[in-house]
């Protein structure tokens, strides 16, 4: 085999295992800007927003919860403190946004 034969070969099975890895990505793996937290960790920080997630099926929380971080994020907050779950249909997290000086 040529060298140029053995670099399309690999090249080839590099950009598969990429293209595999992209489609079994799940959005609750990727990372967050915010962080969670206990609420004696963010009194030297502002609170500023509530925000309520929801959820359903089967991840009801965890999707309920990645709501509710992505909009405290799009409010440009940098920690969230979990107030309320709501287990009912459809499940209903509520949480305060603080933003910390880092």
């Amino acid at each position: 085999m040529s060298s140029k034969t053995v670099y399309r070969f690999f090249t080839a099975i590099l950009i598969s295992f990429m293209l595999s890895a992209c489609s079994v990505m799940d959005e609750h793996d990727l990372y967050h800007r915010i962080n969670e937290a206990y609420d004696f960790e963010v009194t030297h920080c502002d609170s500023f927003a509530m925000v309520t997630g929801f959820g359903r099926g089967e991840k009801a929380l965890s999707d309920a919860k990645l709501d509710a971080i992505i909009h405290g994020e799009e409010l440009g907050g940098t920690h969230i403190v979990w107030l309320q779950t709501d287990h009912g249909e459809p499940t209903k997290v509520v949480a305060v946004i603080y933003k910390c000086l880092r």
